[in-house]
């Protein structure tokens, strides 16, 4: 029998190999950014800074705008997939999210860069969009996202003690067990809506339900 943290990876696995079919699609290439220009009685420092502003606003709009396509085109491929008409997946859409949500919740974690050397790493912060991903405002994370980012705040402030970093610690670990708990219901309600067999087997090979 395959064990609960086994089933959790293999279903992030297929959402990662998901999303990497997808990014196979063709998506219009972005548009070239013009720069701020040069203004009079600015300092280079301060265009400069302006330029890198510019570039990295530019860039999050560029990724926002993938992901939404990307998130059109992984529901159509479900719908393909499956086999079914978009009144078919109606009911079926918001039971897959519950679970995916959740497999992610559990095991809710931040990335880092920058190797090993402390003076060159940083967290890759689900609120500054790092990792390749747009940032999102506070009511676009999940709980747990917020968590670990509280958690990466107190990580990086010198100031620091080590009670609150372990209240913020159990905090987190509270989220993830509560997603575990939470997930056997969310499959069983997945289950329910599957009105074929067809539908039942590729959520059960995809490891969203048992």
């Amino acid at each position: 029998m395959v064990s609960d943290m086994a089933k959790q990876r293999i279903v992030l696995v297929s959402l990662a190999c998901f999303s990497l079919t997808l990014l196979g699609a063709e998506l219009p290439p972005p548009t070239p950014p013009k720069l701020p220009p040069f203004k009079p009685g600015m300092t280079r420092e301060e265009w400069k800074k302006e330029i890198e502003q510019y570039r990295e606003e530019y860039r999050q709009k560029n990724l926002k705008a993938i992901e939404q396509d990307m998130k059109v085109a992984a529901r159509e491929a479900w719908k393909n997939l499956l086999r079914v008409t978009e009144g078919q997946w109606t009911p079926i859409e918001p039971k897959y999210k519950a679970v995916a949500t959740l497999v992610r919740e559990a095991h809710v974690c931040a990335l880092g860069s920058g190797g090993l050397n402390q003076e060159n790493f940083r967290w890759d912060k689900y609120s500054k969009g790092t990792g390749g991903n747009s940032a999102k405002a506070l009511d676009e994370m999940t709980e747990g996202e917020r968590k670990t980012d509280e958690l990466i705040d107190f990580l990086e402030d010198p100031n620091s003690t080590d009670d609150q970093i372990r209240k913020k610690i159990d905090a987190l670990q509270q989220v993830r067990e509560n997603a575990r708990k939470a997930l056997p219901k969310a499959e069983q309600e997945l289950a329910a809506v599957l009105t074929t067999p067809r539908h039942e087997a590729i959520f059960l090979i995809k490891g969203y339900i048992d």
